[in-house]
């Protein structure tokens, strides 16, 4: 009796685990699609919804933890960028990634992937909410932080990604009297020549440092990092996370030439 209930029992283990793992295959099934049936740079929901409903439901079971939050914040500041239009809306979605960086990164604190889709989500939360109300709660030091933190780990990561994301936060963010002292366009220049100049065949590095460069007013040669970003096809695992930045690099074209 003892033996087929200890059976029993391990039959039902095996059973959930196997449930979970499916939840996490299905979610990951559905988040490989997530640009299908995109309009420009804005996707369908139903996608990324089907995602967040599976890997919701493998996180349940704690099976494959780690990785089933990573795919869950990846699929909420995916759905931020390129499916909510509302801000109140994108805000909401950004918030549910924090959350979950709020509980978990400080559990892997290793981890570069999990780090760099939190800070991705603080950024895109704080931004959400405006510039001087983000920088006066904090929220823009706190995306600084998880930044740098992310160097520390690996300056490699992602094409030097974390370096480049410090760097547009020094391009993006103004200096606020008395709230904010510290960004600085020229040092973003120099962090962006940094990243061009070990990775120059990454359709992000070269739209951000044409950025830089305009925001210095290298406008000659920013145009050419933008051209550059232009000829490159968007990669199939990231087709809208790289298009988005034709579609950047498109605008800050017209400006350029005072379209």
């Amino acid at each position: 009796m003892k033996n087929a209930f200890l059976l029993l029992a391990s039959m039902m283990i095996i059973s959930l685990s196997s449930f979970a793992q499916g939840n996490f295959e299905e979610g990951l099934r559905w988040y490989n699609q997530r640009s299908s049936g995109a309009v420009g740079i804005r996707a369908k929901a139903e996608h990324i919804d089907k995602a967040i409903y599976h890997f919701n439901k493998a996180l349940e079971s704690n099976n494959r933890e780690t990785e089933t939050v990573i795919y869950l914040m990846k699929c909420y500041n995916f759905k931020g960028r390129f499916v909510m239009e509302n801000q109140n809306e994108k805000r909401k979605t950004y918030q549910l990634a924090k959350e979950l960086g709020d509980k978990y990164v400080p559990r892997n604190p290793l981890n570069k992937e999990m780090r760099f889709q939190y800070l991705a989500a603080i950024g895109q939360w704080g931004d959400s909410m405006g510039v001087l109300r983000a920088a006066k709660e904090g929220v823009v030091d706190m995306v600084k932080e998880q930044m740098e933190a992310l160097i520390k780990l690996d300056p490699e990561f992602r094409n030097g990604i974390g370096e480049r994301a410090l760097a547009v936060l020094n391009l993006r963010v103004p200096k606020i009297p008395f709230i904010l002292s510290w960004p600085d366009k020229k040092k973003a220049l120099s962090m962006t020549n940094d990243v061009i100049r070990r990775y120059p065949n990454d359709i992000g590095n070269n739209f951000y440092h044409a950025e830089a460069l305009a925001e210095n007013g290298r406008n000659e040669e920013a145009r050419n990092y933008l051209m550059k970003a232009l000829s490159m096809s968007p990669s199939p695992d990231n087709f809208l996370e790289e298009k988005h930045f034709h579609f950047e690099a498109k605008k800050l074209l017209e400006r350029l030439s005072g379209k």
